[in-house]
């Protein structure tokens, strides 16, 4: 089967990918999105019923330009859909002044934090461990933590949102293939053509946004500055939910004495999982998304209960209401990849996004789709370029 010809093709409906068939379809472009699976989905990276986002990006002032963009795109869509897809709940980042431990490739995150919100007119506040317990008394920092508060931050729903967006791009003419798996494709001087298990489409343009498949898309010589890693998600009962509300209750990011100490807990929506999420990150032992284990161990969630999260917080038992497997394909420097293929400009590059790009998913999306479909993005992509990933020794 050979499919008519599209002005441009997206492999992969995650995050980034979902926000570029909207953007494009939005356009009035014709497009074809193809995912694998059915999203949204537990399988890749753009799931877990809340996701961080924050104004103050501490891991690069480049990143500034797509957060506050995306948070523009999220209340676009919010009115055009009228489905609530952020939660203002204000945000803690904690850590000691000094520490082994990195985020996401920045050490001293509070002061990183603070720094770009200063410069950048984005309130804030440092406040030490007596200000963290006055404010919010299920916490339990030590005597030398301290954090950065950010209060306009909050969460949002990321199955929503990528259902919003390939709701409205469908609405707006995009074609949209699920459970059909991209095998390859040809990017040629007049078009790329795309070969899946049931046959093959052609467009002017194409969008690769496969999230932990992206190593099987890209050349080899890239592959190894592509590391996919398993992280759990875990949602653990609550004394009482009505304490845990975005209301009263900001989502915490915890930067212990070392990488291995990193805890995050997260404010319930009332509509969401029926508990409270928690996660921790690991980037020592790498995997592949088609072999990965989704299964969730008992020594993993006692792990995470015993070790990380009660000596930190109350208000929690040790009753694990569900868990879930989530990978971050992650780059040397913990950056992004947004850019053109190496051999072709009739291809774009999105993600990996190392455990950080929902949050700035709105506005990678519509830079895709300026890429395709104008040949050049608006905001500056230079930091984010795939030639840094040919340097990477397996």
């Amino acid at each position: 089967m050979t499919a008519e010809h599209y002005d441009v093709i997206v492999v992969g409906l995650g995050a980034m990918g979902a926000a570029a068939l909207y953007q494009a379809s939005k356009r009035g472009a014709t497009v074809l999105g193809i995912d694998r699976f059915e999203p949204p989905h537990t399988l890749g990276s753009s799931h877990g019923d809340t996701r961080i986002t924050r104004s103050a990006i501490g891991e690069g002032e480049f990143y500034l330009p797509f957060v506050r963009r995306s948070d523009e795109i999220w209340r676009e869509l919010e009115a055009i859909s009228g489905r609530a897809l952020f939660h203002r709940s204000g945000g803690l980042i904690i850590a000691p002044p000094s520490s082994s431990a990195t985020f996401h490739g920045e050490g001293d995150f509070v002061t990183a934090s603070a720094r770009v919100a200063g410069r950048h007119g984005i309130k804030h506040e440092v406040i030490d461990a007596e200000e963290i317990r006055l404010r919010h008394p299920l916490l339990k920092p030590r005597e030398i933590d301290r954090a950065y508060y950010e209060p306009g931050a909050g969460v949002l729903r990321p199955e929503r949102c990528i259902v919003t967006q390939l709701d409205l791009a469908r609405g707006a003419g995009a074609s949209i293939r699920k459970g059909e798996k991209v095998t390859g494709y040809d990017a040629g001087a007049h078009s790329v053509t795309v070969t899946s298990e049931r046959g093959s489409y052609r467009a002017d343009k194409l969008i690769l946004s496969a999230g932990a498949w992206m190593a099987d898309l890209v050349p080899e010589a890239y592959r190894p500055g592509l590391r996919v890693c398993r992280q759990v998600i875990y949602w653990f009962e609550a004394e009482d939910m009505r304490a845990f509300r975005p209301e009263v209750f900001p989502w915490v990011i915890w930067i212990g004495d070392a990488l291995a100490d990193f805890w995050s807990v997260f404010p319930a929506p009332r509509d969401g999982v029926d508990g409270v999420k928690l996660v921790t990150e690991q980037y020592h032992t790498s995997t592949h998304p088609d072999s990965v284990s989704r299964d969730v161990t008992a020594e993993e969630a006692d792990d995470m209960y015993y070790r990380l999260t009660q000596p930190r917080i109350d208000g929690l038992r040790n009753s694990l209401i569900r868990a879930e497997t989530c990978l971050y394909t992650v780059t040397p420097d913990e950056h992004f990849v947004i850019d053109f293929h190496p051999d072709s400009e009739r291809v774009a590059v999105a993600s990996p996004c190392s455990g950080h790009g929902f949050k700035h998913s709105a506005a990678i999306g519509e830079t895709l789709a300026q890429m395709a479909l104008d040949g050049k993005a608006a905001f500056d992509i230079s930091a984010f370029n795939i030639a840094r990933l040919a340097d990477v020794q397996e």
